[in-house]
């Protein structure tokens, strides 16, 4: 099981390395369109708690702990919903790299 967690972190650092260097190379007015598609996908593309959980995590640096607390839920089901909220996202970054990379090609 550690062996899947490491490699799904490993994908995970690298999907999101790819986006950040790809959305260097552009300009501002694409940077704060493709925001916005991004996090609108995002929100449709995720569960309310997933996207909730992630926000927590992720945006405000909170602990699981502190998560399970504040959403009346367990810290396992916070791992659940980070754990497949991050899948999500690691498949909604591939696609819109794929998308961008078609486009300029």
């Amino acid at each position: 099981m550690k062996t899947g967690r490491l490699s799904e972190q490993a994908a995970t650092c690298a999907a999101y390395e790819r986006y950040i260097a790809e959305l260097g190379e552009d300009n501002s007015a694409f940077r704060a369109k493709f925001r916005e598609a991004f996090f609108h996908a995002l929100q449709e593309q995720l569960t309310a708690r997933q996207y909730q959980v992630l926000w927590m995590s992720e945006v405000e640096g909170l602990s699981g702990k502190e998560i399970a607390y504040r959403l009346g839920i367990s810290q396992s089901a916070v791992s659940r919903h980070l754990a497949r909220g991050k899948k999500r996202l690691r498949i909604l970054l591939a696609y819109n790299l794929e998308l961008r990379n078609n486009a300029f090609a």
